[in-house]
Order: structure tokens, then sequence, then C-alpha cells
């Protein structure tokens, strides 16, 4: 069995459908948006950053999935072609907001919590 016998590789999910990458991009900018505006400003009663800094590993999966959203989105509006492109675009510029929104609120939340 040699190289030119092996599966070819399929491409992600996203990139074979691009309006179900875009879409689905745009309902997690909206979830991760709504999530991190929704986490309550720093307590500055004494020790409260010792409970931001455990919660620390959990709280970084909203970026994360922030991030990941954007990705999608930037990817699938790649991988459209002609007039689906054209249509993808405005939700493909709302996922990327959505997402880029979500990750800027959740720094301006880490400086408040640790630099004051």
């Amino acid at each position: 069995m040699g190289p030119a016998d092996e599966p070819a590789e399929r491409p992600r999910w996203w990139l074979r459908n691009p309006t179900v990458g875009v879409l689905s991009a745009a309902i997690l900018g909206v979830a991760t948006l709504s999530v991190t505006a929704s986490i309550k400003t720093p307590d500055p009663a004494p020790g409260s950053t010792l409970l931001y800094i455990v919660i620390l590993p959990i709280a970084l999966l909203l970026p994360a999935i922030a991030v990941g959203g954007a990705f999608v989105a930037w990817r699938a509006l790649g991988a459209a072609h002609g007039g689906l492109r054209l249509a993808l675009a405005p939700a493909a510029a709302l996922a990327l907001m959505l997402n880029l929104t979500a990750v800027g609120l959740f720094i301006r939340w880490m400086g408040r919590v640790f630099l004051g």
C-alpha cells in the first residue's frame, strides 16, 4: 500500500459548507459575547484576586472559543466563491465583530481583575 493508495484528507466541515460555517461562527460570537459581557466586575474585597486566579483556567475558554469562531468565519468566507461569498460577507463580518468584541471584553475584564 503506497502513498497513492492512502485516502485523501477531507477538508474541514466549514470549508465544505461555508454557509453553515459562517452561521456557526455568528452563533458562537453571540454566545461568547453575551457570556463575557455578563461577567461581573471584580470585587474589591481582599482576597478576591485569588478567587479570580482559581477560576482563570475555566474563564480562558471564553476567548479561546471566540478566537475559534473568528477563525471559522474567516476561513469559511474564504472557501465561498462567487455570489455565495458576496451573500455571506455581511454575516461573516458580523461573526468576526462579535467574536473579536468578546475577546476585547475579556481582556478588559482581565485588566480590571489583575491591574486594578
